[in-house]
């Protein structure tokens, strides 16, 4: 653990549980440790690394000229190492063996009296002083270092590159002088701590061949959580930079999954690692860079629970995840039920890999811009009361859409508006004072406070303009807008004389039949799989749900029109509903979803009835439909809500038959009706949907689609070679030559 408070109190813990009567308190310093779990080394093996090009990434704050120097230097003195034949090898592993014969000798001392644990204490002491640990924990911090130290002129004479860590590597004595140094005082302040030197009795090597690395038998954990965008604000730029180049690779994941891969490094072979994590270790990038990876290194999912409420009084529902370094022939688990198998998505259904990008989608999904800074945002009485003052004010004012606005307005209209200065100079700003000196005032002070960032350079403008969403966009008069963060799937058409939030997703289309497909229950399963979730909400992130998803191509005639038909008549129904209710999408759709509002079961008398005897006999959303409709003025009649509801359930059917006959799948039937679906919590499952059996049909279809397609474009030269090696690769196929002759020649991704 980081917190020293926390290992003592484990150590407290420890003693009141076990301790006897008569007898002193067991020595526990070498069982119970203080350091960051996930920063630093796990084997030996990685002394032998030496230090990364990585780790001269200039982040904020570092003096780019000098950064950029150190990491050229590093680059060309590894290429020498790797033209050298010295091997480290031998040298690291007598050290390593001999801090496990000392240790063995050290564990064991006995502990009966006061005294004995007195010496037991300052045997250990002389350990962690003694030139084995120390020059190998001295090796392995500056290994570490190299990440968090700022690359300054001031630092410069604390900066090892690799020719000289590997000096330090050759003798064999305890590294002195100025890079070790520092990285010993970085190593106490961060807490960089190295599995093989503190517990070398776990991590000694074993088999008739000493071949077996060592490791950990069983790994039980309630790691934390932490959102991927947060990592870098709160445990600063140098702590993401190492972590991602440790366990590489990785994108921007939750904190957790990283702690999932540590996990999985340091068990043995035939060891378990039983972590709890949020649910969304088995969703988007946290599940490609964790359990993915995870698996493809030789471990098994035996055991798992998808997706249950915290027992606790946080309210966040997490999920149990059982993880076996081995083969594993023994039975599996899921949610308490014996099944054949547990992929990575923590269901059971047949493992198919991963979908791939699709050029076919490539430019078609955009995020709304990122304004940053409060100044930029007002009500629409104020932008309106600054177009009467000067009308060339409407140049630079527009109505702001955001997420909230799209799902929770009837009629999906802008609640603020927004200065935009575009990409302009700041001379042309200043044209126009009135904005021009609010955001001089509210945005500048806070954005010019961050040196050396955009946001600094530009305060004026958004920090993320999106100047190709916008040109891709003026052609039409409306686009699909669908917000990142959504219970339901609420694609909705908006004007494109608008500014549109980052918590919007934009898909540039006015077409129905694009509407039919990206609102049915194909679509919808197919984000659930492959996005990430908060609690009840998806996150229609474009890179793992549009990107990713095949359209069905080459379509008749009749089902080209059949899906417009469906679409528009959807997409109006819904608009006129919307309005009469006065209720946004999200409120709207949990009443589509509300089994117990039904034309045959449901009493048209309800004013008759109270709160309680309501919620009693049909539900709390029920009640909230009932109540809203009472108290808000202009509402359409409860009976006529009741068939407007109905009736929009209808037409989803009718949308979903029409995508699914455009996909040519009229084999699979649908069977809609309301279903508890397992990927949500426990107390809001229950949707108007499609049948489970329908559900896994399609998506597996999808999948295989998904990787017909991909193939497709890589033979014509579409595809980055990563891309198409990482596609062979999880196929456990080799390249076809056909698909190889694009980068033989060189030419991979060069067509368009």
């Amino acid at each position: 653990d980081k917190n020293p408070l926390a290992v003592e109190l484990c150590k407290v813990a420890l003693w009141l549980e076990a301790h006897n009567p008569g007898e002193p308190l067991n020595f526990l310093d070498h069982k119970i440790k203080c350091g960051d779990a996930i920063v630093g080394l796990a084997h030996k093996e990685e002394l032998e690394r030496g230090i990364a090009d990585e780790a001269f990434k200039a982040l904020p704050g570092d003096d780019k000229a000098t950064a950029v120097s150190f990491r050229k230097r590093n680059g060309e003195e590894r290429k020498q190492k790797d033209q050298m034949t010295i091997d480290y090898s031998k040298d690291v592993t007598e050290a390593v063996n001999k801090a496990i014969e000392q240790f063995q000798l050290f564990k064991s001392l006995p502990e009966r009296t006061p005294e004995e644990i007195e010496a037991k204490q300052k045997k250990f002491l002389e350990l962690n002083t003694g030139i084995t640990y120390s020059r190998l924990k001295s090796l392995a911090d500056m290994q570490v270092a190299q990440f968090f130290i700022p690359k300054t002129a001031v630092n410069k004479g604390y900066i090892c590159t690799d020719a000289t860590y590997r000096k330090y590597l050759r003798e064999k004595i305890i590294p002195t002088g100025m890079p070790p140094a520092k990285a010993e005082v970085l190593a106490q302040e961060k807490g960089f701590f190295h599995y093989f030197i503190e517990f070398p009795e776990v991590f000694q090597e074993s088999g008739p061949d000493r071949s077996q690395i060592g490791g950990f038998d069983c790994l039980l954990g309630n790691p934390p959580f932490l959102g991927g965008q947060k990592l870098s604000g709160t445990f600063g730029d140098n702590f993401l930079e190492f972590i991602q180049y440790q366990f590489y690779p990785i994108g921007a994941v939750d904190l957790v999954t990283y702690f999932f891969r540590r996990s999985f490094d340091i068990i043995k072979e035939r060891g378990f690692q039983s972590l709890i994590s949020t649910n969304t270790i088995a969703q988007g990038k946290a599940r490609k860079d964790g359990l993915d990876i995870i698996l493809k290194q030789g471990g098994n999912i035996n055991h798992a629970i998808k997706s249950m409420k915290w027992p606790g009084i946080a309210a966040v529902e997490v999920a149990l995840v059982t993880v076996t370094k081995q083969y594993w022939n023994g039975i599996f688990v899921l949610g308490g039920r014996i099944v054949d198998t547990i992929t990575t998505y923590l269901d059971n259904s047949e493992e198919q890999g991963n979908p791939f990008k699709l050029k076919m989608n490539e430019g078609k999904s955009f995020q709304g811009s990122i304004v940053l800074g409060k100044g930029f945002i007002l009500d629409p009485d104020r932008a309106q009361s600054l177009i009467a003052k000067d009308p060339r004010n409407k140049d630079v004012l527009f109505p702001f859409l955001n997420g909230d606005d799209l799902n929770n307005n009837y009629d999906q209209s802008p609640s603020r508006w927004v200065i935009n200065f575009h990409d302009w100079s700041e001379e042309k700003a200043k044209t126009y004072s009135d904005c021009y000196e609010i955001l001089e005032r509210l945005v500048k002070p806070d954005r010019i406070a961050k040196k050396g960032d955009r946001g600094a350079e530009f305060w004026w403008q958004f920090l993320r303009i999106r100047k190709e969403l916008y040109q891709s966009i003026t052609p039409f008069k409306n686009v699909l807008v669908i917000p990142e963060t959504t219970k339901y799937l609420t694609f909705a058409f908006c004007p494109t004389d608008i500014v549109f939030s980052h918590a919007n997703k934009i898909i540039v289309t006015d077409e129905f039949d694009f509407f039919s497909i990206l609102k049915s229950s194909i679509h919808l399963y197919w984000v659930w799989k492959n996005s990430s979730t908060l609690e009840s909400r998806m996150k229609y992130i474009t890179s793992d749900a549009f990107e990713i998803f095949p359209f069905p191509i080459n379509l008749k005639i009749e089902n080209k029109q059949s899906l417009n038909k469906i679409g528009e008549d959807y997409y109006e129904y819904r608009k006129k509903l919307t309005k009469e209710l006065k209720l946004g999408f999200t409120k709207t759709y949990n009443s589509i979803n509300n089994g117990d509002i039904f034309e045959k079961n449901i009493d048209t008398n309800l004013k008759h009835l109270d709160k309680k005897t309501i919620e009693e006999k049909f539900g709390k959303e029920t009640w909230n439909f009932w109540n809203h409709l009472q108290k808000t003025e202009g509402t359409c009649l409860w009976e006529e809500a009741v068939n407007g509801i109905v009736r929009l359930r209808e037409l989803h059917k009718e949308m979903d038959v029409a995508v699914l006959e455009a996909y040519g799948w009229t084999d699979i039937q649908l069977r809609h009706d309301f279903y508890e679906v397992d990927y949500l919590p426990e107390n809001d499952r229950v949707r108007y949907t499609i049948h489970p059996d329908a559900r896994k049909q399609i998506l597996k279809r999808l999948l295989e689609l998904n990787h017909l397609y991909f193939e497709e474009e890589a033979k014509q030269g579409l595809h980055k070679q990563k891309d198409v090696e990482a596609f062979y690769e999880q196929k456990g196929q080799p390249i076809p030559e056909d698909v190889a002759k694009w980068f033989k020649k060189g030419k991979g991704k060069a067509r368009t």
